[in-house]
């Protein structure tokens, strides 16, 4: 079998599976759309994405300073 034939086929198969699963676990009501389904209280998931927003700006903000520190200012 040529290269290419395995490529299509390899691509079809991925999309095939892909879709297969994005019908099996659709949401049937708009609570599915909620974090864990709704049973998360606020305060937690608000203290979640807090964390994600802080690490990030340590993470961004200390790639800055590494970065004037190999500069020299």
């Amino acid at each position: 079998m040529p290269l290419s034939l395995w490529t299509f086929l390899f691509i079809f198969l991925s999309f095939g599976l892909y879709i297969g699963i994005a019908i099996w676990t659709r949401v049937a009501s708009t609570k599915g759309f909620y974090v864990a389904g709704g049973s998360v209280h606020p305060i937690l998931n608000g203290a979640a994405t807090a964390a994600d927003w802080m690490s990030a700006a340590s993470f961004i903000s200390m790639a800055g300073i590494i970065q004037q520190l190999r500069r020299g200012n």
